[in-house]
């Protein structure tokens, strides 16, 4: 079991690591965990505001560099931040139209260079690939409702 853990921990952040080896993030305005965040409210959020946990768990950031962040994104326009009214502790954070549209167009960016690297593997390769992340997604869900049954 420990071999399996050791490649479940270790696997992934390798994968992106070198997916994202020469990518070029200074053609964007702001820095890299920026970028993250703004990825995470386009993905996770599914239109809806986040609150800051849950944003904080999807980038992988500490809450001060979340905090400081979103101080930017909402300086730059891109995002909206609310609080609570029936929890004032809780803060929301959501894209507004100019976010979505530079998302959007930064996706495109990121998905023209993930193409560009992954057509070394062959079209049985790539199948595997994303067959091996939609299992993970699935397990992912199964584990999320084990927890919430337990």
């Amino acid at each position: 079991m420990d071999d399996k853990l050791t490649r479940m921990f270790t696997s992934y952040p390798k994968f992106m690591k070198q997916l994202f080896k020469d990518f070029n993030y200074s053609q964007f305005s702001f820095p890299k965990a920026t970028l993250f965040i703004l990825l995470g409210l386009r993905y996770y959020s599914k239109g809806e505001s986040l609150k800051m946990s849950e944003l904080e768990m999807h980038a992988g950031l500490k809450k001060s560099t979340l905090s400081e962040s979103i101080n930017t994104l909402v300086k730059s326009g891109l995002v909206e931040r609310k609080r609570s009214e029936k929890d004032r502790r809780v803060v929301r954070v959501k894209l507004n139209e100019k976010g979505k549209e530079r998302i959007d167009e930064i996706s495109k960016i990121i998905v023209t260079h993930i193409n560009k690297k992954l057509k070394i593997l062959s079209g049985e390769e790539s199948k595997k690939l994303f067959e091996a992340f939609e299992s993970i997604e699935n397990v992912a869900k199964k584990l999320k409702g084990a927890h919430k049954n337990a």
